[in-house]
């Protein structure tokens, strides 16, 4: 219980110091323009056709191709200054222990990618609020957007997927879609947190790069086996096939691809923490 609370500590010192970081101010800004430019168009079509909207935008958001991009390079300018050694930190590395310090640091990137997509899914509901109604349904606005091209007319550049309502419920899409948002989140922070103790602040910040841009080049270049590879394309849910029965990844495939991914990468932050010497770094 003891280390618990370390790693609690640490956690959510990292957290609290956003409230004083400029980068955080600037991101959510960039993040509510970026959310209003799409959704926008979606609340004036509701309000033109006179029905009000469900709230489930999140699934769709993050299940477009170049949405889902944005979002993950969203994940990115959050974690680019990994692995987080500000001027507290030496105190917190020599009080808690190397092991304990790396394990607070990998919580902090779980927690601070769980609130990063708690903020986007929030946002979404938010702006869609002057024109929105609670249900358990999709609602006939996101299904006459899934089954036609009524969108096209009214400027919706946001693809409402029919595959994702013919599949799943609501919840079944939103809880899904942030469950694999925040995994595929966590693997990126993971990813520049590690690269980042062995080279530069930008070295890390490339490579979550090229992996969030894998996802992309798997379109257009690659089989679509290629996707069992790629952690950012799982979290996309018209990507997954739930009945395995394709070259696509399952669903069950992913979840042991994130655990595995996750649990691999924290035991290699863990022991990159105990082998590099670690400096404390200007802010970014």
């Amino acid at each position: 219980m003891n280390n618990i609370s370390k790693h609690i500590s640490i956690s959510s010192n990292n957290i609290r110091r956003w409230g004083a970081n400029p980068r955080i101010y600037i991101l959510g800004i960039l993040l509510c323009i970026f959310l209003w430019n799409y959704i926008s168009p979606i609340l004036n079509f509701s309000k033109i056709m006179g029905y009000r909207v469900t709230p489930w935008i999140f699934p769709f958001i993050s299940d477009f191709t170049y949405t889902h991009m944005m979002m993950m390079f969203g994940i990115v300018f959050l974690f680019c200054d990994a692995p987080f050694m500000n001027e507290e930190q030496p105190y917190l590395l020599i009080r808690c222990g190397r092991t304990q310090w790396a394990m607070g640091q990998i919580l902090y990137i779980m927690l601070g990618t769980a609130i990063y997509f708690f903020f986007l899914a929030f946002v979404s509901m938010l702006m869609i609020s002057p024109n929105m109604f609670l249900n358990n349904g999709w609602g006939k606005i996101l299904g006459t957007l899934a089954q036609s091209n009524a969108g096209e007319a009214f400027n919706i550049q946001l693809p409402i997927s029919y595959a994702i309502q013919s599949m799943y419920t609501p919840i079944q899409a939103f809880g899904l879609s942030f469950i694999l948002q925040w995994c595929a989140g966590t693997i990126l922070g993971l990813i520049m947190f590690v690269i980042n103790i062995y080279g530069k602040r930008s070295m890390g910040a490339i490579l979550a790069s090229v992996v969030i841009l894998f996802d992309i080049a798997i379109e257009y270049e690659f089989k679509s086996y290629a996707y069992h590879f790629s952690p950012v394309s799982m979290a996309r849910l018209t990507i997954l096939d739930p009945s395995g029965l394709s070259q696509r990844p399952s669903i069950l495939y992913a979840y042991v691809f994130f655990a595995v991914a996750i649990t691999l990468l924290s035991g290699i932050a863990v022991l990159s923490v105990h082998k590099r010497e670690i400096q404390v770094l200007p802010p970014i």
